[in-house]
């Protein structure tokens, strides 16, 4: 019985601590394309500073609204470049606003054709998460950069979502 609960304690903590919105883990610059980045457009785009599509590529238009949010912050130089002060400052926000978190069912990433970093499909605990390209047939979410292969180990494409 005692295993039984260490058990699915376990279990529950895995999950509760995995949010793909609300930790940002790497420095983020121009040209990048990640999932990450995705998170760094939804997050300025809830601040009303990016009013345009999630594309997980860090462009010029990801870089200026970054540049204001850092103006905003005061953080120098506002250079559009999502470094160490600026990450502190955007916890900071996200952290005051827990119905920002999507929390995933785990945190793996694989390398697509184009050498990108992305993550693997999974299951969110609350709506869409930012950065998802498409539903799967079984529930999870999939942040391909490419059709062909979308979903393939999870029952093909359900619907795009872009």
């Amino acid at each position: 019985m005692k295993r039984l609960f260490i058990f699915f304690a376990s279990i529950l903590f895995l999950f509760s601590s995995q949010s793909f919105a609300s930790t940002f883990n790497h420095n983020l610059s121009y040209g990048m394309t990640t999932t990450e980045v995705a998170s760094l457009q939804q997050f300025l785009k809830d601040e009303g500073l990016f009013n345009y599509q999630i594309t997980s590529t860090f462009g010029a238009l990801t870089q200026n609204a970054l540049i204001q949010f850092q103006q905003q912050q005061g953080i120098l130089p506002a250079n559009g470049y999502f470094g160490a002060t600026t990450r502190a400052s955007a916890e900071t926000i996200i952290s005051s606003h827990p119905e920002w978190t999507t929390t995933l069912s785990n945190t793996n990433t694989y390398t697509n054709v184009s050498g990108n970093s992305i993550k693997s499909p999974s299951y969110s605990s609350n709506g869409i998460p930012a950065g998802a390209t498409a539903k799967c047939k079984d529930g999870t979410y999939s942040f391909s950069q490419n059709h062909r292969g979308s979903c393939s180990r999870h029952g093909g494409v359900s619907n795009w979502l872009y």
